[in-house]
């Protein structure tokens, strides 16, 4: 039966050769597959967690063979150790991620400049373990600790004891502990709700700026007529609205809000109570316009006021669908569309 020490020894080399560390640990994987598997325990030494258990490899190896895991094999001559060939890695497919993740939990609250084998040491009485990962972003060249890491527990039994425990400190600050999918799952949500606030946002501003530019179009008072009295079958066209404008009143149209197959419509005028006066040389507010005879009042007040407001959103409708229109074109040109003479070539 293994002593303390040897059982320290047994758990640090069949961390070392682990479902989890092997395959993540590129030089011990690398000497594996030198020698049939075989790794000299010297090459063991070098890990300095290994070597301050112990540093003789004689040592290491009588250890090792006290171990009824049966994970680790120690060859005759006791100068070398390996994996057991019947017990070949996992294959990591989506069921085996999904197994390691109902025995994996999340710890926040260690130094940043806190060192893995420190860790692991903290984590033996809450063990056993089969691996400790800590989270690092990268910076400029260098990968930085986050304070926090993914601990797979050799079971979930174990690792819901270490979640549920009332209060566990890592130097004096207590660890914020919780289900490796439950943190996955408020991290998915926060993300959620910080596109959605940078969508808000975005609507916001674009809102805030096509009020500001339906401000600053400024349309003239009294120069708004409108018309009806189109019936059924009557067919009439805004050049005829414009040339009828042109004989009547001697003015230039601004804008006809009409199509062909309306029965009524808009008029607006260049200048301020143009409307007024058109309205004056009409006989009863009426006038022949090709096979129409259409009927005319000026706008005024709060449904003057309605219809501008209108025109206003329309005008910038248009000109943000035509800035969308020509950043479409222009990026269609760049990326060697229709256009010939914007197409990018590579030679």
């Amino acid at each position: 039966m293994a002593n303390e020490l040897e059982q320290k020894i047994i758990n640090q080399v069949e961390y070392y050769f682990g479902d989890i560390n092997l395959p993540r640990d590129k030089f011990l994987k690398s000497q594996t597959e030198a020698d049939d598997g075989w790794v000299t325990i010297e090459v063991l030494l070098s890990f300095n967690r290994l070597s301050q258990l112990s540093p003789d490899p004689e040592v290491i190896a009588d250890a090792l063979k006290k171990s009824d895991n049966g994970l680790i094999e120690v060859s005759e001559d006791k100068k070398k150790v390996r994996r057991n060939p019947e017990k070949p890695i996992p294959e990591m497919n989506e069921a085996r991620r999904r197994e390691l993740s109902k025995r994996t939990a999340y710890a926040k609250g260690f130094p940043s400049d806190e060192e893995l084998p420190d860790i692991l040491t903290f984590f033996e009485p809450y063990g056993p373990i089969e691996s400790c990962i800590r989270r690092t972003y990268k910076k400029e060249n260098e990968y930085i600790f986050k304070g926090s890491c993914f601990i797979i527990f050799k079971d979930i039994e174990t690792c819901k004891k270490f979640i549920d425990a009332e209060n566990i400190k890592y130097k004096d600050v207590d660890l914020i502990r919780k289900w490796q999918e439950d943190y996955y799952k408020e991290k998915r949500a926060e993300i959620e709700e910080l596109k959605k606030n940078k969508k808000e946002k975005k609507l916001a501003k674009q809102k805030e700026s096509e009020e500001k530019e339906k401000k600053d179009i400024e349309f003239p008072k009294g120069a708004v007529l409108f018309f009806n009295g189109i019936t059924e079958g009557t067919t009439i066209t805004r050049e005829e609205i414009k040339d009828k404008f042109r004989e009547v009143g001697d003015v230039e149209v601004s804008y006809i809000d009409f199509k062909k197959g309306d029965t009524e419509g808009y008029v607006r005028l260049p200048n301020e109570n143009d409307a007024v006066e058109f309205f004056k040389k009409l006989t009863d507010g009426e006038l022949e316009v090709g096979e129409a005879k259409l009927k005319f009042k000026v706008l005024e007040g709060e449904e003057e006021e309605e219809h501008l407001k209108k025109s206003a959103e329309a005008i910038v409708k248009m000109r943000k669908q035509q800035k969308n229109n020509k950043f479409g074109r222009k990026r269609k040109g760049n990326y060697g569309g229709n256009n010939p003479k914007k197409a990018r070539t590579d030679n």
